[in-house]
């Protein structure tokens, strides 16, 4: 039998997702160094690598991960409200982001910040919810 990615032994995804960060963390290091003008090369690259490395390291480790999770022969109620209130928000998040950023475009203002955003996304979804559960509950 071959060998595919789903038989990796542990150490030897970590092997792998450890060389991945290094050489992402090097490149950014590099672009940014070469890019940025307020500090040394030196302190540049050892700061944008040093902080490229451990979320890139995370990522590869995450996408070699195949563990099986098991299957769920049925979900409540409360999920399926759950899911469809966490679509609605998001739909709703991604319109408001749209069209602020039309109309901060064309006004030439400044940009909206994200924790409205985020704020909205969750005060949408808590709403849909509740009014979920009470229409249908």
């Amino acid at each position: 039998m071959s060998a595919t990615r789903t038989d990796l032994p542990a150490p030897t995804r970590l092997a792998i997702a450890v060389g991945c960060g290094l050489v992402a963390a090097a490149a950014v290091g590099a672009v940014a160094a070469w890019a940025r003008d307020d500090a040394s090369d030196g302190i540049t690259f050892a700061v944008f690598a040093l902080l490229t490395l451990p979320f890139v390291t995370a990522l590869v480790a995450l996408l070699l991960d195949r563990t099986p999770y098991p299957e769920r022969d049925e979900d409540s109620i409360e999920s399926q409200w759950t899911t469809r209130a966490s679509s609605g928000a998001f739909y709703d998040t991604i319109v408001a982001m749209s069209l602020a950023t039309v109309v901060t475009s064309v006004l030439d203002t400044q940009s909206v910040p994200v924790w409205v955003f985020v704020a909205l996304g969750l005060v949408d979804m808590s709403l849909r919810l509740v009014l979920l559960g009470r229409r249908e509950g």
